[in-house]
């Protein structure tokens, strides 16, 4: 690899604006575009020091996303001017961790989120430990945490049942020929068990397994918890022909109960 340092900065806001194609029926930013957000924020961040995605694979790696989790204050609204705030946390075992913040205007936290990559070599897909990312000149700030807990292990209950099939088309796919990272978050919508009417998502954790190609069927199943503390929790995973493809769950509170 060569000895090189880039100028990366400790942490990197991105000011943006939800358009009318980041929001929902509800006129709100939809969780698959606060990924999308999250996603752009983070590339940003390296790509204005010369670290993009281009640069990365010419020197044979690529970023994973492994494990996601996000907190929801209050999603924005349609034509509401937002931040997003990032930063690379550090690096635990094999996995890189980076922390998001989306702010509204005045500053106050509308969501939090953290994510876990793998960073791999292309070829192998062997995963190469954080020191490696960290030789680029980027630090770590192991005690600058948000307040989005990190994303762990997803165990599902016993009992999950059967809610359909999910075909991945052309238009899922990514510059890497898989489902897109943010997609899941749409998924995870649209199969909630008796729909999205009447609520709206306090967080959602996803465990990226096994990726998913152009005409492959995801096989959804799902579980919904009873409701504790104001908060239900639907379960959720996919998979397809080689494996599970994901695990997910989405806490899920009562229109209007936002804190």
């Amino acid at each position: 690899m060569e000895d090189r340092a880039y100028p990366v900065k400790q942490d990197y806001t991105w000011p943006a604006r939800v358009t009318s194609f980041d929001a929902g029926r509800d006129r709100l930013l939809r969780p698959s575009s606060l990924l999308r957000f999250q996603q752009e924020a983070g590339e940003r961040h390296l790509g204005e020091a010369g670290l993009t995605y281009q640069e990365f694979y010419r020197r044979g790696m690529i970023f994973v996303l492994t494990r996601l989790n996000v907190e929801i204050h209050r999603l924005p609204a349609m034509g509401e001017e937002v931040s997003l705030l990032t930063w690379h946390r550090d690096g635990k075992g094999a996995q890189l961790y980076r922390c998001y913040q989306l702010l509204d205007g005045r500053g106050t936290v509308l969501t939090e989120g953290v994510s876990a990559f793998a960073l791999v070599e292309v070829e192998s897909h062997r995963p190469l430990r954080p020191t490696v990312f960290e030789q680029f000149g980027i630090g770590s700030q192991p005690d600058r945490r948000n307040g989005c807990p990190d994303p762990g292990r997803l165990r599902p209950p016993e009992g999950l049942t059967d809610a359909g099939e999910r075909r991945v088309f052309w238009s899922d796919t990514d510059y890497n020929g898989h489902l897109n990272n943010t997609v899941y978050a749409d998924i995870l919508c649209d199969f909630v068990p008796d729909g999205m009417d009447g609520r709206e998502i306090a967080g959602f954790s996803i465990a990226y397994e096994k990726e998913a190609l152009e005409g492959e069927s995801l096989s959804i199943r799902t579980a919904a918890l009873p409701e504790e503390n104001g908060c239900s929790t639907v379960w959720m995973t996919g998979e397809h022909g080689r494996g599970r493809c994901f695990t997910a769950n989405l806490r899920l509170r009562r229109t209007g109960d936002a804190g």
